[in-house]
């Protein structure tokens, strides 16, 4: 079978590269070995050739794709003839007219062109352009850069140490040289990376221009931050509580970055003045103690240009009936390497009377290694699961789930998790604390995984002869009874890592309900002997305390 190989080429040459050919004048060469006529052995076929002329460098560059049965490697260049003598091989210059044939040449192969004749003006390449930057404000950039009047540019822009580009619509010069373009809707105190290309009558772009760097100045924060509260309370007398939380600004709302954010609070009381007490913290979650009654929250984010809008919250610390349920069962799994990402699964506590409707749950993640930055995903309250994407690999990250009504928020659970492995959890020391006839109590806890084989869940089942009871374990459960067992029976409880079996421990229940009967028959014949001991043993006379018996062991008794 023959196997037909596509061969791409790129050659450029420069003025200075040209030889001159002995027996023809007419002609300039990169090889000289190229100055004798086409061998007749050798072949002639079209490329689809194209070719362009860059001023600035003196050099003409041409490429092609050519289809080819040699497996060996050629040896491509070019050949410049013209239709009269030429006294210097330095014959680049917009005004002259060449004609240029490709060789490409291997030890089994001779493969030549059909010469291509071309006015170089009219495959000019221009230049890069030189781009500036002439002003920047918090949202935008002004570029300027110069190309011939009648071309057309584009611009593209992207955020520093990111991969995507944006790019501008194609942008016409008209008959000013000068070219003048806002970058609208950008992020503050960001870095950008921005360069242009343009395109001349030739119809050839040019090479993206060198890369600028510029960053945008600095905004106050925006917006407020959207702030929630849950109540924990405690013995009598003691302060409550108050724990508020709230969503990291984005990038955008935060005009760039937020350096902390200042928490105020007051205890309201009628005709009278409470002290207003003030915290900077760095964290979205802050825990007050307070009194029961009615407080005053301001929360308000900042940074080096100012102050944000606040967010205002009024809280009776009362004892309420009605909370937030709290989320119980988390767990992480990695989708790894389909997709990088994580898939975060919960519930919701259902043992929990006069609870309120969730309406919707907050998720953060945060990477180890850059605590103090945080992404945040909103999730409806009838789901029970978010995806996490573009997670790095190598890092592991903080994952915690918010459950929210209005201005409330429920106990939220946490988890460290990484791309590579999942849940960085084990479960350890499983072990049985309790027996009876019918049930079997266990423990375990949990410590940060040591190994790094990946797990997606971890569970525990006892299993018998003919029944088998399984429990899917969470981080937030460290015991369970196992009910309805049979008496006197033997079990094997078996801790299970994606149903691999890691630890069995035997396990018997205690003896049923006939031994126990025959016990307790026992037990109460006992009783009712030690009640109703002169029945079953009646007393017996003793001769000692009979008065015949006391005369005959008298020593002094006399004999009539």
């Amino acid at each position: 079978m023959n196997h037909v190989w596509f061969l791409s080429s790129e050659v450029t040459v420069r003025n200075t590269d040209l030889k001159h050919c002995k027996n023809d004048n007419k002609v300039c060469v990169m090889n000289v070995r190229d100055c004798d006529p086409r061998p007749p052995s050798s072949l002639q076929k079209y490329f689809n050739m194209s070719c362009y002329y860059l001023i600035s460098q003196d050099s003409v560059t041409c490429e092609w794709t050519q289809d080819s049965n040699s497996h060996s490697e050629s040896d491509a260049s070019l050949i410049f003839s013209s239709q009269w003598a030429v006294r210097s091989c330095q014959v680049f210059n917009p005004a002259a007219f060449r004609t240029i044939t490709a060789r490409m040449k291997s030890d089994d192969l001779d493969i030549w062109s059909q010469p291509r004749s071309v006015l170089l003006y009219e495959i000019i390449k221009p230049d890069p352009p030189k781009l500036t930057v002439v002003n920047f404000t918090q949202n935008s950039v002004v570029l300027s850069w110069r190309s011939r009047s009648g071309g057309i540019c584009r611009l593209r822009y992207r955020v520093n140490n990111t991969q995507r580009w944006s790019q501008t619509p194609d942008l016409k010069s008209g008959n000013k040289q000068e070219q003048v373009y806002t970058i609208e809707d950008l992020l503050p105190f960001t870095s950008y990376i921005a360069a242009v290309t343009c395109r001349e009558k030739s119809g050839f772009w040019s090479d993206w221009s060198s890369n600028i760097n510029v960053t945008t100045l600095e905004s106050v924060p925006s917006k407020s931050p959207q702030v929630c509260y849950r109540l924990e309370y405690t013995d009598s007398g003691e302060p409550f509580l108050l724990h508020l939380m709230w969503k990291a600004l984005d990038l955008y709302d935060a005009g760039s970055r937020v350096l902390s954010y200042q928490v105020s609070y007051r205890s309201v009381i009628e005709r009278s003045t409470s002290v207003t007490i003030i915290k900077n913290v760095t964290e979205v979650v802050v825990p007050l103690e307070v009194e029961e009654g009615n407080w005053s929250v301001t929360v308000t984010a900042f940074n080096a240009v100012g102050y944000g809008p606040s967010a205002h919250l009024n809280i009776a610390t009362q004892r309420q009936k009605s909370r937030v349920p709290s989320v119980r069962n988390m767990w992480v799994s990695s989708t790894f390497p389909a997709v990088n990402g994580l898939r975060v699964e919960w519930k919701v506590a259902v043992d929990q009377p006069s609870a309120l409707p969730v309406s919707h749950f907050d998720v953060q993640w945060r990477a180890e290694t850059h605590p103090s930055t945080s992404c945040w995903s909103t999730v409806d309250g009838s789901n029970t699961s978010a995806f996490i994407p573009d997670v790095e690999p190598g890092e592991s990250y903080l994952i915690s789930v918010f459950p929210i009504y209005e201005q409330q928020f429920g106990s939220p659970q946490s988890l460290n998790a990484s791309l590579q492995q999942g849940a960085l959890m084990e479960v350890d020391q499983l072990k049985v604390f309790g027996v009876n006839k019918t049930a079997v109590s266990v423990v375990w806890a949990w410590q940060k995984k040591s190994g790094l084989i990946r797990v997606n869940g971890y569970s525990v089942m006892l299993q018998g002869d003919s029944e088998k009871h399984t429990l899917f374990l969470w981080p937030d459960q460290l015991q369970h009874t196992f009910l309805n067992l049979t008496p006197n029976t033997e079990y094997s409880l078996i801790l299970l890592a994606d149903d691999v079996s890691r630890i069995t421990i035997p396990v018997r229940t205690d003896f049923g309900k006939f031994p126990c009967l025959l016990c307790r028959f026992f037990t109460l014949i006992l009783i009712l002997m030690s009640r109703y001991k002169r029945y079953f043993f009646p007393p017996i006379s003793s001769p000692r305390n009979s008065t015949t018996g006391k005369w005959l062991m008298d020593s002094n008794r006399k004999v009539s």
